[in-house]
């Protein structure tokens, strides 16, 4: 288990301040970011690279502060995996567990096991510069597991390769950390990637969390206009609650009208926060889909968006509202500029955030 408590750090110019983290055995733990937000001056601190100013890391339990780096448990896959050029990929394996004074006895049977579950036992006898992006992760996954650490630490180590070898080596690592109950700890700025692999997500924007929790929670309820930014989320709309009753709310959003679950502590004002994914087209012309709906709003497409593997569709819904579908729906719709149809939109998919002016 990882706890930081109220940890704050200097690096240089830059202030981590007052973080907050719990990462329980056996789970995956992805803190969000964009770069410059303090993600890996986080992950240096919890090594030991960077000294804190305040605050406590706690490993299974244990204060780290006085624990020399190479004593505390960790495993590391770092951005540049510092393999050493000239190590054979077997002798690169073995080097984690040696210096931390494991006898091969101790470290050769997990580290068999580690090559057979990533495939790499035809790279052994292999220099590192022989390798290609993919194959080099791999050996670097092993080589922090095999000194059986306490927790390991992923800093972005899959950023630099193409988007077929991440998503395979996205399935790599969730079958690991599953299978071995491995604790992670896991920085990066791709949102696919922390959705994937965590269990948990921290939002960390400039120094500090500002949003915390299950990862389906903060991905579909942002607790603030800054998070949602930052997740991506398509519309984000200006709008004022002009109606209260039976835990529902109705927003005027430009000129349409929402109907909202009533959100707590949330004033007249607000940001309206819609998922694309959340918003479902029909034509005009066609008999409801979900009758249950409370939300069907006439609108116009203004544009299609070309994506992978979704499209994004701009309409006119009397405010902007963006929607994402698949490319055999927007054929079927005839969906192009100008087109006619229905957004439908379920309550609980129109998340209400405050807002000042």
């Amino acid at each position: 288990m990882l706890e930081v408590e109220s940890l704050t750090v200097a690096a240089g110019t830059f202030r981590l301040r007052d973080v907050n983290l719990r990462v329980p055995a056996g789970e995956c733990h992805a803190v969000l970011g964009p770069s410059g937000s303090g993600k890996s001056t986080l992950l240096h601190a919890i090594l030991g690279l960077l000294r804190c100013e305040r605050g406590r890391v706690r490993i299974d339990g244990a204060d780290v502060a006085s624990v020399p780096i190479e004593r505390r448990g960790l495993g590391y896959v770092p951005q540049q995996l510092g393999l050493f050029p000239h190590l054979s990929v077997r002798d690169n394996l073995a080097y984690s567990a040696r210096a931390r004074g494991l006898p091969r006895a101790g470290f050769q049977p997990l580290l068999d096991e580690l090559i057979a579950a990533t495939g790499i036992g035809q790279l052994l006898e292999r220099r590192p510069a022989t390798l290609s992006g993919g194959e080099r992760q791999r050996v670097g996954l092993v080589r922090a597991l095999a000194s059986r650490p306490r927790l390991v630490l992923l800093d972005e180590p899959f950023m630099a390769l193409n988007a077929s070898l991440r998503r395979e080596l996205w399935w790599l690592v969730r079958e690991l950390q599953r299978n071995w109950r491995l604790t992670v700890l896991l920085v990066t700025h791709d949102l696919a990637e922390a959705y994937f692999l965590a269990d948990c997500v921290t939002v960390l924007l400039d120094g500090r969390v500002v949003q915390q929790g299950d990862k389906a929670e903060v991905y579909g309820r942002p607790a603030a206009a800054e998070v949602a930014r930052f997740l991506g989320v398509e519309t984000l709309q200006p709008g004022r609650i002009v109606e209260r009753r039976e835990g529902l709310v109705v927003v005027e959003a430009g000129s349409a009208r929402l109907t909202a679950l009533a959100p707590d502590g949330v004033s007249d004002l607000v940001l309206v926060s819609i998922r694309g994914e959340d918003v479902m087209l029909e034509r005009e012309s066609d008999p409801p889909r979900i009758a249950s709906a409370r939300n069907r709003l006439p609108a116009r497409v203004v544009s299609v968006q070309p994506g992978s593997p979704l499209l994004c569709v701009e309409l006119d819904a009397g405010f902007p509202l963006f929607a994402l579908v698949t490319r055999p729906a927007c054929e079927e719709l005839a969906l192009q500029p100008g087109t006619s149809v229905t957004a439908v939109v379920k309550a609980p998919a129109v998340h209400l955030l405050n807002r000042t002016k």
